[in-house]
């Protein structure tokens, strides 16, 4: 595969995590808390979880000990395409190292 492949899947993983991050974030975000787990979500609201404050990874809202505002799987995708990206990116740096050294005279 040519390095220019491996860099673009490794632009296209990029993105596909910052989405997932930006949708998990969107979960996050609630103006008044309680009213939005007993009226919006039907959740019953336990006021020990808001004096946790939302936490940049994992991403988690709790309105209770057994719901998260945040869907389940957003910090293990936010992983995978991290990870994705990094093994994309070396993939095409080695790729391109190979190449080099292939079409270099000897």
């Amino acid at each position: 595969m040519k390095p220019r492949n491996w860099v673009v899947a490794a632009v296209i993983s990029l993105l596909l995590a910052t989405l997932t991050c930006g949708y998990g974030a969107w979960h996050t975000f609630a103006l008044d808390k309680e009213e939005f787990c007993t009226l919006v979500l039907h959740q019953r609201y336990d006021p020990q979880y808001d004096l946790i404050d939302h936490q940049l990874f994992p991403l988690t809202q709790k309105c209770n000990a057994s719901y998260d505002m945040v869907p389940g799987f957003v910090s293990p995708s936010i992983v995978f395409f991290l990870g994705l990206t990094v093994l994309c990116a070396g993939a095409g740096l080695g790729a391109a190292v190979r190449r080099r050294h292939s079409a270099s005279p000897r």
